[in-house]
C-alpha cells in the first residue's frame, strides 16, 4: 500500500469524547446519541460531515480518547456535555477503506503501510472522516483516516 500524504490545516471540531478502549462497543453506542444532537452545535462549517477523533493516553495503545464531533467556524457555544478540540495542521497520511473493513484498515496502517513506508507517526490525534456521501447503513460506504506523520529519519 503506497502512503498518501496531504497537508491538512487546522480544524476545529465540537462533539462528546469518551475514554474507552479500542475498537469497544462504547463508540458505536456513541454515534446514535451524538448524531440526535448535531442539531444543537451552532456554526457547523462541513454540512454532512463527520469526524472520529482518536487520542491514546500517553504510552499506551490500551486506552484512547474518542471524539465523535462536527466541525465549527467558531466553538463559541459548545452543547452540555460537548467539548471542542483544535486538530493541528499538518502533514497527514490519508487512507480509505470501507466502513465495514475500518478495524482491518487500522490494522494494515499500523502494520504494514506505516512501517514499509518513508514516515512515522507524529505527534497528536489521528481521525476518521466521515464525507457527505457517507451511508451508515452501507456496510461499503467509505471512511477517509488520516494519521500525523512526518518523514522518517535515516
Amino acid at each position: 500500500m503506497i502512503v498518501k500524504t496531504v497537508q491538512r490545516p487546522a480544524l476545529t471540531l465540537v462533539g462528546p469524547q469518551i475514554r474507552t478502549k479500542p475498537m469497544s462497543g462504547e463508540i458505536k453506542a456513541l454515534w446514535p446519541k451524538f448524531v440526535e444532537r448535531i442539531p444543537e452545535i451552532e456554526n457547523r462549517s462541513e454540512p454532512h460531515v463527520t469526524y472520529g477523533v482518536i487520542r491514546h493516553e500517553e504510552g499506551t495503545a490500551d486506552t484512547l480518547d474518542y471524539m465523535a464531533a462536527v466541525p465549527v467556524s467558531d466553538p463559541e457555544d459548545v452543547p452540555k456535555g460537548m467539548k471542542s478540540t483544535t486538530l493541528p495542521a499538518g502533514t497527514y497520511a490519508v487512507f480509505s477503506f470501507p466502513f465495514s473493513g475500518l478495524q482491518q484498515g487500522f490494522h494494515e496502517i499500523f502494520e504494514n503501510a506505516l512501517p514499509s513506508s518513508n514516515y512515522v507517526q507524529a505527534d497528536g490525534p489521528y481521525f476518521e472522516r466521515y464525507g457527505e456521501s457517507f451511508d451508515p447503513d452501507d456496510p461499503e460506504s467509505p471512511v477517509e483516516v488520516y494519521l500525523p506523520v512526518k518523514r522518517r529519519t535515516q
